[in-house]
């Protein structure tokens, strides 16, 4: 992506853009595994990411989790909250407990809201079916999944949840 469509990604979310990303994968045998990343977008597109956020991504459970039993998750935003209350082990939990994706990521999101009520999150949690489902404050996120038989990435939109 060039410099151009880089400011026109800032301009677009109204705030800096975050240098920080995660995939959550299940393969056939319904292994679950997730990666992330922590890079800084000067590097990228020549300008800086937000400030802060290097810490909360080796601390397990934080801005990723996974257990083949039920699914995983990844996380990112206010990584200082986030290592308090490890919201993607909470979501995984709730998987186990019979929560839906959606449901168990709303629930991590508002166990933070609770405390600290203007915090920014975007939680995205897949079973191991590989259905997916999100939850976030601060803004409207989007994210990506591609799945299965798909042909082409499906773009999904995620509202901010309330308390």
């Amino acid at each position: 992506m060039g410099r151009a469509a880089a400011v026109a990604a800032r301009h677009v979310f109204d705030r800096p853009a975050v240098g920080l990303f995660g995939a959550v994968a299940v393969e056939a045998r319904a292994e679950v595994a997730h990666g992330w990343c922590d890079r800084n977008l000067e590097d990228f597109f020549g300008f800086d990411s937000l400030g802060g956020g290097r810490g909360d991504g080796p601390i397990t459970g934080s801005r990723s989790y996974v257990d083949s039993d039920v699914g995983g998750c990844g996380a990112t935003c206010d990584g200082d909250i986030m290592m308090r209350f490890l919201p993607c082990y909470q979501a995984v939990e709730n998987l186990r407990q019979g929560m839906d994706r959606t449901e168990a990521a709303e629930d991590a999101v508002r166990r933070m809201l609770r405390k600290y009520p203007d915090m920014s999150s975007r939680i995205v949690v897949v079973d191991k079916e590989g259905d997916h489902g999100g939850a976030g404050s601060g803004w409207t996120f989007t994210y990506a999944h591609r799945g299965g038989s798909m042909n082409a990435t499906e773009v999904v939109e995620v509202p901010p949840v309330e308390l």
